[in-house]
């Protein structure tokens, strides 16, 4: 389970940040380019989540071991307290109970419509995932006239072109994975109306001379008792957007400039969305194991001042030892990660324990940065050497009475 969380919050993240984008510019997208525009506007959220799955920007590293008289000179990273082990299964156990309630829920309140379907009192609707179907009411052919059902009966046949049943089963399915991001749920119920708007402006046209008769069809439904988490239902999931639909007959069509420019500003914007996802993800170092580097022991001299010594357990080919204070005493070290490139320079170099003293650990970094080492060798070829930590001891030798060091 630990492996699986770090992803789902990947896709949760840029699922989420497409969301908040859609949400935003989709009306003026809707005024500029029509309905159809908005509603492949949507288009964007998979492809940001699919973003994630590709390989990241990945830097490989060797992992060398350096020996000292033996036994590993570098010293171990610290191993993460046995106490917070239980912290990625707690999560993955409260994932999986949400995503589980709102399973069940989704599918009471399918069992509960098509219930509704099956004695005549549910629909029109779309109802199916593998084999969508029309579904409509016994009452179906006494409520609306012939014409209207006709308007009805190409409203639901442009959801079974366009697979929209199917579309709405997938979405379904991403709230219940992300049951506890407001942004999933909020989009769903955007998305269900910025496709029912979409089916309209279809209808509208095919059939252009039926606009007044369209709103008055739209005006005559009412909003079912029962929602229909998968497929597609005349009223819409959301409250019912009525007002909006029907000022939506009364604009003109969309040109075919103004369509193909839409089409591309919905690609680019997708595209964009997908390489922001990628790029967004951390840059991974993956370490390949190494031959084990057997380091003699090479004491690097002291800079001479008060005793004090420097020693390092990497073979330094150039090193300046760091210098320490003048009334400096005690004892102390300083740890500190470096990154080696293939020639033996320090690429990068990050304190990891300090002695206590901000001049000394200044001062050890600033040596380690211009060191040069004896590069890693694997099968006769120099390679990086990344996450090697080395120690800098600091001692200083006792004094005698009469100046006579020990």
């Amino acid at each position: 389970m630990s492996w699986l969380l770090p992803g789902l919050v990947e896709i949760n993240l840029a699922a989420g940040g497409a969301i908040l984008f859609v949400l935003l510019v989709r009306r003026g997208m809707a005024r500029h380019f029509g309905p159809h525009a908005a509603y492949a506007l949507w288009t964007i959220v998979p492809v940001a989540m699919a973003a994630t799955l590709l390989p990241e920007r990945t830097l490989f590293a060797l992992e060398t071991d350096f020996l000292f008289a033996g036994l590993p000179a570098a010293m171990a990273a610290p191993e993460a307290g046995a106490g917070a082990a239980w912290l990625p299964a707690a999560l993955g156990v409260l994932w999986l109970a949400g995503a589980g309630a709102l399973a069940a829920l989704f599918v009471r309140r399918q069992r509960a419509f098509m219930r509704d379907a099956e004695i005549g009192l549910a629909g029109p609707a779309i109802v199916g995932f593998r084999h969508p179907r029309i579904v409509t009411p016994d009452d179906f052919s006494h409520r609306f006239s012939h014409d209207e059902r006709k308007l009805i009966i190409t409203h639901e046949q442009v959801h079974l072109e366009r697979s929209d049943a199917r579309i709405n089963a997938v979405v379904a399915a991403m709230r219940c994975l992300f049951w506890f991001n407001p942004l999933v749920h909020a989009g769903a119920r955007a998305l269900r109306i910025d496709q029912e708007l979409s089916c309209d402006a279809e209808v509208v046209e095919r059939r252009p001379r039926v606009r007044r008769a369209y709103a008055e069809t739209l005006l005559k439904t009412h909003l079912s008792a029962q929602a229909l988490p998968v497929g597609c239902h005349w009223p819409a999931e959301a409250p019912h957007p009525l007002a909006e639909r029907i000022d939506l007959l009364a604009r003109r069509p969309v040109s075919v400039r103004r369509r193909a420019a839409a089409a591309v500003l919905v690609v680019s914007l997708a595209g964009g969305a997908g390489f922001a996802a990628w790029a967004a993800q951390p840059e991974r170092t993956v370490i390949r194991p190494g031959v084990d580097v057997l380091v003699p022991f090479r004491p690097i001299p002291g800079n001479g001042q008060d005793g004090a010594m420097t020693r390092a357990t990497l073979v330094a080919s150039s090193f300046e030892a760091p210098a320490v204070p003048h009334h400096w005493r005690g004892e102390s070290e300083v740890v500190a990660e470096l990154c080696l490139s293939a020639a033996g320079a320090v690429e990068s170099v990050a304190l990891v324990n300090g002695s206590g003293d901000k001049r000394i650990d200044a001062a050890s970094l600033a040596a380690l940065g211009k060191a040069r080492f004896e590069p890693a060798m694997r099968d006769g070829v120099a390679v990086a050497a990344c996450n090697q930590r080395i120690t800098l001891e600091f001692t200083t030798a006792e004094i005698r009475p009469g100046g006579a060091p020990p």
